[in-house]
């Protein structure tokens, strides 16, 4: 079926492209409940405690393509700031599962676990018997298999969830600016965000004590 969709759009494509005149690094994207609008499609690498190592933006709405270049922003942010310890176990979503991602041995990660189903099957939520792996992606499926990393991949909703709930409570889900200020405004947001984690963390501390 998907097959005959892209043979169709590939026999009938727009005759003119369609371009935002006031937003051009925009795209027009699908969102989760309200059709299609012109977005941008926000990526973040976070570490447990939602501290945003590295954002910015996508100009798709598939991931697949995003993955490499957002690890590598946060293992140059990371240098940027000193902190030379390796980037350990970077989890990701199925929307980034792609051969090319699973095989990819040059990530600045040491270990790279990527779900081969939608979440709620990777995590043992839904129970059924109709795999949506596909065959080239066999490694990770072993991966993912053995209980060690299967628990680690189990925590990948607790850590960067979180974040975009927080983010869009406080900031909403629009963007102030037009162009390439977008960038500027995100990582602004950023800097905020983790200054208050910062700062909240330095609260408890004084509160209960070092640990």
């Amino acid at each position: 079926k998907a097959g005959a969709r892209a043979a169709k759009t590939a026999a009938n494509q727009p005759v003119a492209a369609r371009v935002n005149t006031t937003d051009p690094s925009s795209r027009i994207m699908p969102g989760k409940r309200d059709g299609y609008d012109q977005r941008y499609n926000v990526q973040a690498l976070c570490c447990p405690g939602q501290l945003i190592l590295a954002i910015g933006l996508h100009d798709n709405a598939n991931d697949k393509r995003a993955l490499e270049a957002l690890l590598q922003a946060g293992r140059a942010n990371l240098d940027t700031a000193g902190i030379i310890r390796p980037i350990g176990t970077a989890l990701f979503d199925s929307g980034y599962a792609s051969e090319a991602n699973i095989t990819n041995e040059n990530l600045p990660a040491q270990k790279v676990l990527i779900a081969v189903e939608k979440e709620a099957r990777q995590t043992g939520r839904q129970r059924d018997e109709v795999s949506t792996a596909a065959i080239a992606w066999q490694a990770m499926t072993d991966l993912l298999a053995d209980p060690a990393n299967a628990a680690l991949y189990k925590r990948r909703g607790a850590i960067i969830e979180p974040l975009f709930a927080q983010w869009f409570t406080r900031y909403g889900r629009a963007i102030s600016t037009r162009g390439d200020t977008v960038e500027t405004e995100l990582h602004l947001r950023a800097v905020a965000h983790n200054l208050e984690k910062v700062t909240r963390a330095r609260r408890r501390r004084a509160r209960t004590g070092p640990t």
